[in-house]
């Protein structure tokens, strides 16, 4: 961008969190966001008054369709690209019947170097621009989609996914090769601002205490690292826990006592946490990630959103592809308000949205560079269609405040209404959504 460029329509955004205050949600009418040549948000206001502050600046007018924050994707896996929909009685079964022969088929560099591309294409397509991934077992496949994210656009956290123990052997890595791809993998991630490396043990039950020793040891020495594993999310999954580590109080500690709990430590699912569990991951200043599309395809359970937050603990939401069957996040957002509404608590708009941006952000520790329109950050953006015509647009027209309409397109608008994604400013490249 050879200069300043205002972007014009009905922005919307949390300027802190609605949980804590009613007045966090901002929706600005015939609103501009005015991004910089680096890409960041230099101001945001309504158009007017920007136009005539940035006289010389490129405008693009988007009429009425919506300015969102770029969307935030705690939790999903990228060798499952292909294994959405299928079936399985429960995780544990799920797993060795439907997963494990899906990701195998990783092992090929040329396969996995087309489904990243169609993989990243994919969350652009859906508005999502920053997403903390579980990449596949293979080193080669999990370089290439970090190469694919940096080409692309998208802000990506990911690892090697870590097993030693109880998968096929197509999908283990013994201690060397698991130490040689976390190494080769962070010093690719040095230097490029959109993409940080996470230290990504499947889960106990896949991992040796070798194992879970090398990743601790990792993050030791390398504390700009994330790790990211699952926790509490079947009955079955934590009585197999609790017997695969016997003397253990509960299913945190085992991660606790190898030295994998911390700011960037965020743990998928957490649906049967006890208290204590809790209380260790706010004190330790961990983030769960909710993925209710997932959880109700399992059986897993209804994540108690409300406990966590009582407790101080940081909350994203994730579509977790592939239990999940939707990589709209947007979607997601409208199955997180179901879920809790079956639990008693009626979810805002503004809350909604804040769990998808600014709620997301700050889970992941990146809530000082993304998750709204505060000047300074990176210009990461949706630009969602209101409906010009169809049933949408005349369902929107029947609102009676604009605060109304951000509700319905929350539960009634998809991946067909994302008109564009932007990167630090710069419209994502994605192929048709319907060919990927």
């Amino acid at each position: 961008m050879a200069t300043l460029t205002l972007h014009c329509g009905t922005l919307a955004h949390l300027r802190r969190d609605p949980f804590l205050f009613e007045d966090a949600l901002e929706i600005i009418p015939a609103g501009a966001l005015a991004v910089d040549p680096a890409g960041r948000i230099a101001a945001v206001d309504r158009c007017a008054p920007l136009r005539s502050r940035f006289p010389d600046a490129a405008l693009v007018d988007h009429g009425e369709d919506w300015l969102v924050p770029g969307l935030v994707d705690g939790h999903l896996h990228f060798p499952q690209f292909y294994a959405t929909a299928a079936p399985g009685d429960g995780l544990l079964d799920w797993l060795e019947r439907s997963v494990f022969p899906a990701e195998a088929e990783f092992r090929d560099p040329g396969y996995a170097a087309s489904a990243a591309e169609r993989f990243v294409a994919r969350l652009l397509a859906a508005g999502t621009t920053t997403a903390l991934v579980f990449g596949a077992s293979h080193y080669p496949a999990t370089e290439a989609l970090f190469q694919a994210a940096r080409r692309a656009g998208l802000r990506l956290i990911a690892g090697l996914t870590l097993m030693d123990q109880n998968a096929p052997p197509s999908l283990l890595n013994d201690l060397d090769q698991a130490r040689r791809g976390m190494e080769r993998l962070i010093a690719l991630c040095t230097g490029e601002p959109r993409l940080r490396y996470a230290v990504t043990p499947r889960y106990p039950l896949s991992c040796s205490r070798a194992l879970l020793e090398l990743c601790g040891a990792v993050l030791a020495t390398r504390p700009e690292c994330y790790l990211q594993t699952h926790i509490n999310e079947t009955q079955g999954e934590i009585e197999a826990v609790r017997g695969a580590f016997p003397g253990f109080r509960h299913y945190l500690e085992v991660y606790d006592r190898f030295g994998l709990l911390g700011p960037r430590t965020v743990l998928a699912h957490s649906i049967h946490s006890s208290d204590a569990e809790l209380d260790r991951m706010a004190a330790t200043g961990c983030a769960v990630v909710h993925c209710p599309t997932s959880n109700l395809y399992l059986g897993s359970g209804l994540f108690p959103l409300r406990r966590h937050l009582e407790r101080g603990v940081g909350v994203a939401i994730g579509t977790d592809i592939g239990a999940g069957t939707q990589f709209s996040l947007w979607r997601e957002l409208a199955e997180a308000f179901k879920v809790q509404a079956l639990q008693a608590l009626r979810l805002s708009v503004a809350q909604l949205l804040y769990l998808g941006t600014l709620g997301g952000a700050r889970a992941l520790r990146l809530d000082g560079e993304i998750g709204n329109f505060a000047p300074g950050k990176s210009a990461d953006f949706v630009i969602l269609s209101a409906g010009q015509e169809g049933y949408l647009a005349e369902r929107l027209r029947r609102c009676e405040s604009l605060e109304q309409q951000l509700f319905c397109l929350l539960h009634l608008a998809g991946e067909a209404q994302v008109r564009a994604t932007y990167s630090a400013g710069r419209p994502a490249p994605w192929c048709d959504p319907a060919g990927l």
